[in-house]
């Protein structure tokens, strides 16, 4: 299959804090704007699914919470339980039980560099879309994960039965926070926040690329994008080789017109595996599309999006995709 994280031509960046990430599964999101909307699954592998087993993966996505206001937030017993307060930058602060100086500067280094990698591969010129404020990502490290499912649900009022949790709120807001509550890997050898790299693409895609709240974005099938996407940068900055995505790209399941109708009913081989390989292929193959794409998510013109998509690119591409899965 392709060798994505191994094109070093792609990945100009290294960093020190490598993140790893839960298999999940998609649950069904209300529709409500006024309701938070969720992906939730649990933290082990998923059970197979209709094009065969499930494929463990060793770098994915974790519960992404995306609500239409921003969180209630316990203030005071957040401020006793997660005595570090450190501020990356203006638009980044972190807040945890327990890291060492050291241990902040490796992750505040982490995503300033993706930051930087993102805006390169995506081509934003760093411009939020129309009438974002969400100017600031605020990164909650917890313990352990134990201590994750302890606190974070009082403290933040999310559930825990996951990898994390992203909640975006309402980008339109003023005063919205964007928050990443997560937790410390115990497993790993070195200090590693869990889906650290994954979700703050999540939160860099919402203020530059997707116009609106999550409802607006998942009003047409934009899956493929959301999740192909926070796999392709962070594996890709991280120089990680997606074992996950070699694994199932000889199938050749899906054509590239299919996997541009994935929804949140579909399993997780498809959203995040397939979505990488489809965002990939088209980064590297078809650049010309997804910058015309991305001008109407920008715009929140979701309809003419689909459109150009199931239209314009319909499926003239299927065959040369299912030629590249191979190479």
């Amino acid at each position: 299959m392709p060798h994505v994280p191994a094109r070093s031509r792609l990945i100009p960046l290294a960093v020190s804090v490598l993140a790893t990430c839960a298999v999940t599964t998609l649950a069904v999101a209300p529709t409500s704007a006024s309701t938070p909307q969720s992906i939730a699954a649990p933290r082990a592998a998923a059970a197979p699914g209709p094009h065969g087993p499930a494929v463990t993966a060793p770098y994915g996505a974790s519960t992404a919470v995306r609500s239409s206001a921003p969180a209630k937030v316990a203030t005071q017993a957040v401020n006793s339980t997660l005595p570090v307060n450190h501020s990356c930058s203006s638009t980044l602060r972190v807040r945890a039980q327990q890291m060492t100086s050291g241990q902040l500067s490796s992750v505040c280094t982490s995503l300033a560099g993706q930051a930087a990698y993102f805006h390169n591969v995506v081509k934003s010129n760093s411009q939020p879309v129309r009438g974002d404020n969400n100017t600031s990502l605020e990164v909650v490290v917890f313990n352990s994960s134990s201590e994750y499912r302890r606190l974070a649900g009082s403290l933040y009022g999310v559930g825990t039965n996951n990898g994390g949790v992203y909640q975006e709120g309402n980008p339109s807001a003023p005063g919205n926070q964007a928050r990443f509550i997560a937790y410390r890997d115990e497993t790993a050898s070195t200090f590693t926040v869990k889906n650290l790299n994954h979700e703050y693409t999540h939160y860099l895609d919402g203020r530059f690329n997707m116009y609106g709240d999550w409802n607006a974005n998942i009003s047409t099938p934009t899956l493929w994008w959301i999740e192909g996407l926070a796999e392709y940068v962070s594996y890709g900055y991280l120089r990680r080789h997606n074992t996950w995505a070699a694994g199932v790209a000889p199938r050749q399941t899906y054509n590239l017109s299919t996997l541009f109708d994935t929804t949140q009913q579909h399993d997780q081989d498809r959203v995040y595996a397939w979505g990488y390989l489809a965002v990939y292929y088209l980064m590297e193959n078809r650049p010309a599309d997804v910058a015309k794409i991305l001008g109407y998510y920008r715009t929140g013109s979701w309809q003419a999006a689909r459109t150009y998509i199931k239209q314009n690119i319909g499926t003239r591409y299927d065959a040369d995709f299912r030629r590249w899965l191979l190479t």
